[in-house]
């Protein structure tokens, strides 16, 4: 077809016996329309080829959520679904389905048993969905990683479909250390922003239609890839960087530098000073590793607080003197987090503070100098959400599990990685049923995009946060 959707007059495929020619190259998208053409090429050339994806996508159809097979699964579905009608017809869906993708497997109709068995898997998917329970008084929330939130999508489409599906809240991604999305004072807008309006009034608007609690995500320190290259010169020729011990630069403001926190301070609390948002939203709040910061400035600094003189720098930093180093760079970044929290609760009472860390505190308080347990502690924070992002099962049950001790008390809500480790929504259910095991208070999915909007979020509430039970959560 050309450009207007109209025959071209050119084959797209040319076949014969022992040979298949594509006449174009293989455009992305659609993934799942690719890989039929790529099989009925291949099945058409040799035809027992498509046996092993017939065995595979059977098998599939019941490896959700952790079982193991069909029947397991389907006897699971059937305890689970007795008063859940929408899950019990798209179970004895999925039973016909498979059922017929086994005649046809058996006639030697292998394409034809291939998109069967796809239908019936994602039936035993909906049955699956379907089946959850949903649970009042849940935060429920996704980040959204980009200012103008879901590609396609309005703030208002976007948030309003987060609201149909029990989701209570959404943290978009509208400040950088080196760039807003929000005309500042104190930082540059963000490249990009040209004729794209105001974002946060944007996003905050259509929270407001739809009952939906907006938190306020930045990114601290790290200049952002949408920083305007004056500014970052302009922050070089300060020497108001990060170096690592060879004395390489990074585009991470230095948090020894007081200028730079106070830049932090200042441009978090304006957020606030000037929109009626529900929470700051804290994230990169620490060090990049343990190999920063080793500029010049934070050795004179450290030197001037701690009484030590350090000949070999950053070498010499051993013994009592890391550990006093460490507890130093801690002191940097918990003065901030101190500072927005008692001056944006100033300006606006009743504001929630929170922020994304680290999955392990007992490690990261040093390697990246991320002390949240003591901020919790001390009730800078309102809640916290470590980012839990494991395809194991396993390892996010223990952290949920250790979390709950370190949060002292605080709402924390465990992060779910669905972007970054290509789950399902059965996997996230999964995962968001761990959670409930420890009673947190909540969760939060990364990250709100089309393939999240579109494939996972309706089948998470069709089930585990159907809005029924979500409406009297928190925000």
């Amino acid at each position: 077809l050309d450009a207007r959707g109209q025959p071209s007059g050119q084959a797209a495929l040319i076949a014969s016996t022992n040979s298949i020619w594509m006449t174009h190259i293989l455009l992305p998208g659609d993934r799942a329309a690719r890989q039929k053409l790529l099989l009925a090429m291949a099945g058409a050339l040799v035809p027992d080829l498509l046996r092993e994806p017939v065995s595979a996508r059977l098998a599939a159809i019941g490896q959700l959520g952790g079982y193991r097979n069909f029947e397991q699964l389907t006897n699971a579905l059937t305890e689970l679904s007795r008063n859940k009608p929408a899950a019990r017809s798209a179970l004895a869906e999925a039973v016909q389905s498979r059922s017929a993708a086994l005649l046809s497997a058996q006639n030697g109709q292998l394409a034809n048993a291939i998109e069967q068995a796809e239908k019936a898997a994602k039936q035993m998917e909906q049955a699956f969905c379907a089946a959850q329970q949903s649970e009042r008084g849940e935060f429920r929330a996704f980040w959204c990683h980009s200012a103008f939130g879901v590609r396609g999508m309005t703030w208002d489409e976007a948030v309003g479909k987060l609201a149909a599906n029990g989701f209570t809240a959404i943290i978009p991604n509208m400040m950088w250390g080196g760039a807003v999305f929000y005309p500042s004072e104190f930082l540059p807008l963000g490249k990009g922003m040209e004729g794209r309006g105001d974002p946060v009034r944007e996003c905050l608007d259509a929270c407001r239609k739809h009952g939906i609690a907006m938190h306020v995500w930045k990114v601290n320190w790290y200049l952002g890839s949408a920083v305007p290259d004056e500014f970052a010169g302009k922050m070089r020729r300060e020497g108001r960087l990060q170096a690592d011990a060879s004395g390489n630069e990074k585009n991470w403001l230095c948090p020894s530098h007081p200028a730079n926190r106070k830049l932090e301070i200042d441009s978090m609390v304006e957020l606030a000073r000037k929109y009626p948002v529900d929470g700051l939203h804290f994230d990169y709040i620490r060090y990049p590793d343990n190999d920063h910061c080793f500029c010049q400035r934070c050795k004179e600094t450290f030197e001037k607080a701690s009484g030590l003189k350090i000949a070999n720098w950053p070498k010499d930093l051993q013994g009592e003197a890391r550990e006093r180093w460490q507890q130093w760079r801690r002191d940097n970044i918990t003065a901030v987090v101190r500072a927005v929290s008692e001056q944006a609760r100033a300006v606006r009472p009743g504001i929630k503070i929170s922020a994304a860390v680290f999955s392990d505190w007992s490690n990261d308080r040093n390697t990246v100098a991320q002390d949240w347990k003591l901020w919790c502690e001390k009730g800078y924070m309102d809640f916290v959400c470590p980012m839990d992002y494991s395809d194991s099962d396993r390892r996010f049950e223990n952290l949920v599990k250790r979390q709950k001790e370190w949060a002292s008390g605080v709402p924390y809500y465990p992060g779910i990685g669905l972007s970054t480790s290509g789950f399902g929504a059965d996997r996230v259910i999964g995962q968001i049923l761990i959670t409930r095991k420890y009673r947190p208070g909540g969760f939060v999915i990364f990250n709100y995009g089309e393939r999240e909007a579109s494939g996972v979020l309706p089948l998470l509430g069709m089930g585990v946060t159907a809005p029924n039970a979500a409406q009297a959560g928190t925000k």
